[in-house]
């Protein structure tokens, strides 16, 4: 599952920010994550599901998780699609999850005139201050040999849906009194 973070005339300190929010959403949640550059000004969160749900399971877990980031940060997000409906935010686009919709591939080259990269990060770089930029052809080669390769537990075992939306549920129970979060259909 993925939610691509789409920034529309916004610093990349806030989509950090909103990156976070997912993560942290995410992790209330029960459901690990992995974020990458976009290899141009967004970010990309996954998470593994193991081959165990389908496009429209991960399309509804995604747009729950983007409704309810959406609801905490609605000045500076949008679930809106159109970039002209959405000025000023970052998108938190969960309709990536449909089969033959498109995303740079981890460690993808971009075609940026710096020649960027699509790259893998470790949670404590998505921070104030990350610069996708940096992230390039020519500097790819060290960073692997540094950090490894930091994709690699995205193909491990993936989350058990239903246990992630009990906690989601409970959590928005203690939050909102009554509210239900849906499951997404079989």
């Amino acid at each position: 599952m993925v939610i691509d973070l789409d920034p529309e005339g916004v610093a990349v300190d806030r989509v950090v920010e909103a990156a976070q929010a997912v993560r942290k959403t995410l992790e209330g949640a029960g459901a690990v994550c992995f974020c990458k550059t976009s290899g141009k000004r967004g970010l990309h969160i996954y998470v593994p599901l193991g081959a165990l749900y389908d496009y429209d399971q991960a399309k509804q877990f995604a747009e729950i998780i983007a409704n309810l980031v959406h609801a905490q940060f609605a000045d500076f997000t949008s679930v809106v699609r159109s970039p002209a409906r959405r000025p000023n935010k970052v998108y938190l686009d969960f309709l990536q999850n449909r089969c033959g919709q498109t995303l740079a591939a981890p460690y993808a080259l971009r075609p940026t005139p710096a020649a960027t990269v699509s790259t893998p990060l470790k949670w404590a770089e998505v921070k104030r201050g990350l610069d996708p930029k940096k992230f390039t052809i020519t500097t790819m080669a060290k960073r692997l040999d540094k950090v490894g390769d930091l994709w690699q537990p995205v193909i491990g075992p993936g989350i058990d849906l239903g246990h992630c939306l009990e906690r989601l549920q409970g959590t928005h129970q203690k939050k909102k009194g009554r509210a239900k979060v849906k499951e997404p259909r079989s």
